[in-house]
């Protein structure tokens, strides 16, 4: 019993692996004997099949190994029963989502036991012969694995050269799927295509309140069950940045080979901006639908690329206002710090905004900020399609008393934020630098000198990276970088920006910084102020 029981378990697992259904059938019958002096009331039959080929999308042949018994009677003799074991091929006909028919050919050998002669010592010797057949079945379809229906057969056992006896049998049928039973299996497929059946790209901690609208990547599955589908969910789970499933698509059919496609998205946890540097995370993908009012489920496994919170691509130069956040702590101290220095010494003659960020700049220089090159610090992706940068949030830049175009663009535009100051990042080839709002109204543009005017607003831009040169080099070096490139400029403002790319505030963004003495900030004021 043992044995029989692992062959199964062995047969299952491969049928499972080459993609068939194996499935056993219960077959009572009532048999209407000819050609015989025999009768019988009842003829069990069981049949184990195997499914291996589909055809037109929900049709198939099977194979089957078919055994059945019938007790038999006959004047003056005792009971006896015949054995029938058979091979069978047939054709499954799907009428409809629910019924199915079945027909089939049947060949194989019968025998029989000796015979008894009640009173007598006499016994008719065992014979047997061969059968042949056929069948037809008609099912309705309960439950992917299991169907109920009735059956109608007929069998020739011919022994030598005559017939043994012929029988017509009809009677019920129940059928059960091992493959679709025992394991649960579903019957949904993952399309491939360019041998790349999902799409995902690599995730960015300073992203991740994005993620939840706005797709990381795609899967297309196709419905190869032998029905419709409905409430078709699917759902993402990142076990290492998520505390439960996201929903990402729902669906209230799904027609049979019907392919679809879903947008992945997820609500991931703050707690992903502890991610310092690249590595692997794990998702699961899992579709969960009805079939034939069973509630089935495929699960399919992805691995993550997961950057560092500092990594950023450029394919939209919108993204690093995601970096440029009022509420990191240092950048807060630091612009505050500064205006409660220098506000007794601001004029009125000079628009106030103006004066605070020659205030920022002239601090900076006093801190000791410095433009220091990227040593090409960026770095291919797991999928070879982009170009990861490393950008610094700006508590980051004051900590480390430097950065290059980019970490300074954040941290001047982070700083003059804090003081309720618009900025804007500049962007042409190869650079970005920042321009802040003047406060000056559009009419009175002229007033501020160099400008660009733009959105309602009179901006200044600003070359950040002369942070140890004057602020008036800084502001026409800005004009100068903004006429040198007509056509491939742009000037996006941060609020603008944060609207599709949201700002993060870090959990350690307040370091204690060293800020220079009152004195070198005035002094460094004094010089830069505007008359």
């Amino acid at each position: 019993m043992k044995r029989l029981r692992l062959i199964l378990i062995l047969l299952l697992i491969s049928a499972s692996s080459f993609a068939a259904d194996l499935q056993l059938r219960f077959m009572p019958g009532f048999p209407l004997l000819f050609n015989s002096q025999l009768k019988s009331v009842i003829c069990p039959s069981v049949s184990f099949d195997v499914v291996p080929i589909t055809v037109r999308g929900r049709d198939s042949i099977f194979f089957g190994l078919g055994a059945s018994m019938m007790p038999l009677t006959a004047t003056g003799l005792d009971p006896f029963n015949e054995f029938d074991f058979s091979l069978n091929v047939g054709y499954e006909f799907m009428v409809s989502d629910r019924f199915s028919v079945d027909l089939e050919a049947l060949a194989g050998i019968w025998m029989t036991g000796d015979v008894s002669v009640p009173g007598s010592t006499k016994k008719i010797p065992a014979t047997s012969g061969l059968s042949w057949g056929g069948r037809a079945s008609g099912y309705f379809n309960l439950f992917p694995e299991l169907s109920l229906g009735g059956f109608i057969e007929y069998r020739d056992f011919p022994d030598g050269n005559n017939s043994f006896m012929s029988k017509l049998s009809f009677g019920a049928a129940v059928r059960y799927n091992f493959t679709r039973g025992l394991f649960n299996s579903s019957a949904l497929d993952v399309v491939y295509s360019d041998l790349e059946p999902i799409f995902v790209e690599p995730i960015f901690p300073v992203f991740y309140s994005r993620y939840e609208d706005h797709p990381f990547g795609s899967i297309t599955f196709m419905n190869d069950e032998k029905n419709d589908i409905t409430d078709v969910k699917v759902t993402v789970m990142i076990e290492k940045y998520m505390s439960s499933p996201s929903t990402c698509a729902t669906f209230d059919r799904i027609a049979m080979g019907e392919e679809f496609t879903v947008e992945l998205t997820a609500f991931l946890d703050e707690a992903i901006l502890s991610s310092l540097t690249a590595g692997i995370a794990y998702a699961e993908i899992d579709v969960e639908y009805k079939s034939l009012s069973k509630t089935l489920s495929r699960k399919v496994n992805v691995d993550l690329q997961t950057l560092g919170r500092n990594n950023m691509t450029w394919d939209d130069d919108r993204r690093a206002a995601a970096f440029v956040s009022s509420r990191d702590g240092s950048a807060n101290f630091f612009a505050n710090y500064v205006r409660s220095v220098v506000t007794p010494e601001m004029n009125s003659s000079t628009p106030e905004n103006i004066q605070l960020a020659a205030a920022i700049f002239s601090a900076l220089k006093a801190y000791g900020i410095n433009y220091v090159l990227d040593p090409a610090s960026s770095f291919t992706d797991m999928r070879g399609s982009a170009q990861v940068d490393f950008l610094q949030f700006p508590y980051q830049t004051l900590l480390y008393h430097g950065g290059d175009c980019d970490d300074l663009s954040i941290l001047n535009c982070a700083l003059l934020e804090v003081l309720g100051i618009d900025t804007a990042f500049i962007t042409c080839p190869g650079h970005i630098f920042i321009a802040f709002d003047s406060g000056v109204p559009v009419e009175n543009a002229a007033s501020v000198g160099r400008c660009i005017v733009q959105d309602g607003k009179v901006w200044i831009p600003l070359e950040i990276t002369l942070c140890q040169d004057t602020f008036a080099l800084a502001r026409s070096f800005g004009f100068r970088e903004w006429e040198k490139y007509p056509e491939e400029r742009l000037l996006i403002p941060l609020k603008s920006a944060w609207e599709e790319y949201k700002t993060v505030g870090i959990a350690d963004s307040n370091p204690r910084l060293d800020m220079p003495a009152k004195e070198d900030i005035l002094r460094e004021f004094r010089a830069n102020r505007p008359r």
